[in-house]
């Protein structure tokens, strides 16, 4: 991720003359926890090449899930972003309008422009469905987003947009397959909040009686580059209520509206996932916050954050010799949780993606460049809380770059998405998706899911834009049970 690095030399050597001290990029701790070798997990797992694709790259972009189908919207179509002085770190052109339909049973892909003259949207609603790093989760059959990072033509500027979208997913595909002469207006309604402008977050509901979370990410206001924009931190979760009779779309914010923010919580570009515990044979579900980027100093989160259903967040001491530092996958990349209710134990598989830490001819090794990787890690929770994290033998396959760095092995995984199999046993609730497979019930070889999409880089560290793309790459992900 030289990029990144580079750009944020260039500023910390303006720090360094007006304090007259330089000051380099340190992560939230010195050093990591030690990291383990798969074979005292009881699955393995292997990434495949699948047999369909999807037309054109696309990263950083949302998943909505009917039946057997995918609703895929937002996102961006090149690779990484730019840290080059000039407005083109993030080209409009490239900020997907498309929206995809995909069928992976068949192997049918059905795609159409927001901007169609059919779909009776706005400019204003065609540009906060075309942002990059909405946050997203979906309950029964509609899509919730919020915010995410685009152009916006009211302000002639890049912003974080300030929306709330509510998204009838199987109608909306019904207009993108020109199953309905409904416009796509009539399966899209909208409202508005300051609050709701975050990028590079997370959102989550966990149970029909518990509020909606928009955990951690920023609000990142005009172009990137410096000199030219702010950029806050949220440092907190953002708890609030969506009312959503199908018709009519509002959402009330908790009061007191904001937790004071933390200065461990400066987080975005992540990985947070649902998990599951067992009280008292009761199975509780909350989420847990992996790593992200950056610490003020430009570094890598390292130690988690659990956050319970109601949105209070908790983080043992960095200093603490018990705590867990997270060495490898911090950066937001396809991700899939399973849990055992015969162990209580709860496993997160990561995909490759950004990294502080990667194995070199089986030697651990650090950059704090943080190189894409294609090797893919296992962190497991324990019934007392206790973490460990795992090098999977996995790894996404060879593919050969065919054009910048010709012949290098493209790196997979960042910003990708997870999309589990509809035949796959997982702790769904009825009103709340949560997509965690049961892994008890699996005793056999399974297609637990696929990872669509991403960033793909031809290099470990970019030197310049050239050097990613978005993926059009869609892997099989199979999960073998070690009896």
């Amino acid at each position: 991720m030289k990029l990144w690095v580079s750009f944020f030399n260039m500023l910390t050597a303006l720090i360094a003359i007006t304090c007259g001290a330089w000051v380099y990029a340190e992560n939230q701790t010195p050093d990591v926890s030690p990291i383990f070798p798969e074979t005292l997990l009881p699955f393995r797992v292997r990434v495949e090449l699948a047999n369909f694709s999807l037309p054109n790259g696309l990263q950083s972009f949302v998943v909505g899930i009917h039946e057997d189908k995918w609703l895929l919207l937002t996102g961006r179509t090149n690779g990484l972003h730019g840290f080059n002085n000039d407005p083109n770190n993030f080209p409009p052109s490239q900020q997907n309008r498309v929206l995809y339909v995909i069928d992976p049973i068949r192997n049918q892909i059905f795609s159409r422009a927001l901007d169609d003259p059919q779909s009776g949207l706005s400019l204003d609603q065609i540009e906060s469905l075309s942002v990059t790093n909405a946050e997203a989760y979906q309950s029964d059959e509609t899509l919730y987003i919020v915010g995410g990072y685009g152009f916006r033509t009211l302000v002639n500027n890049f912003s974080t947009f300030n929306t709330l979208t509510a998204v009838d997913i199987p109608g909306l595909m019904r207009w993108v397959m020109r199953e309905t002469n409904k416009p796509a207006v009539s399966f899209i309604r909208q409202t508005f909040n300051g609050l709701f402008s975050v990028t590079g977050g997370e959102m989550f509901c966990l149970g029909k009686d518990h509020p909606t979370l928009l955990v951690f990410g920023q609000d990142f206001e005009g172009t990137y580059f410096f000199g030219n924009h702010t950029q806050i931190y949220t440092k907190q979760i953002r708890r609030f209520h969506i009312h959503d009779d199908g018709k009519n779309l509002s959402a009330e914010f908790e009061t007191p509206e904001l937790q004071i923010p933390d200065p461990n919580f400066r987080r975005r570009d992540l990985n947070i996932v649902p998990v599951l515990s067992n009280l008292n044979d009761e199975l509780i579900r909350s989420l847990i916050v992996y790593s992200g980027v950056f610490t003020p100093s430009g570094g890598v989160w390292t130690v988690p954050v659990t956050v319970n259903a109601d949105g209070v967040p908790n983080m043992m001491d960095a200093r603490s010799p018990f705590a867990f530092k997270q060495g490898m996958n911090n950066y937001s990349c396809a991700n899939t949780n399973l849990f055992s209710e015969k162990t209580g134990n709860m496993y997160t598989i990561l995909f490759g993606g950004i990294s502080y830490g990667f194995f070199e001819n089986g030697v651990f090794q650090t950059d704090d460049e943080i190189p894409f990787i294609n090797q893919v890690t296992t962190i497991q929770r324990d019934p007392l809380g206790w973490f460990t994290q795992y090098l999977m033998s996995a790894q996404y396959p060879l593919i050969l770059s065919t054009q910048s760095n010709p012949g290098n092995p493209l790196l997979f995984g960042a910003e990708a998405r997870f999309i589990p199999t509809s035949s796959i046993p997982t702790y769904n609730t009825k009103h709340v998706i949560t997509d965690i497979i049961q892994l008890d019930k699996l005793q056999q070889s399974v297609v637990v899911g696929y990872i669509v999409g991403g960033i793909q880089s031809t290099l470990p560290n970019t030197n310049q834009m050239s050097d990613s793309a978005a993926s059009p790459y869609i892997f099989r992900v199979i999960l073998d049970p070690v009896n």
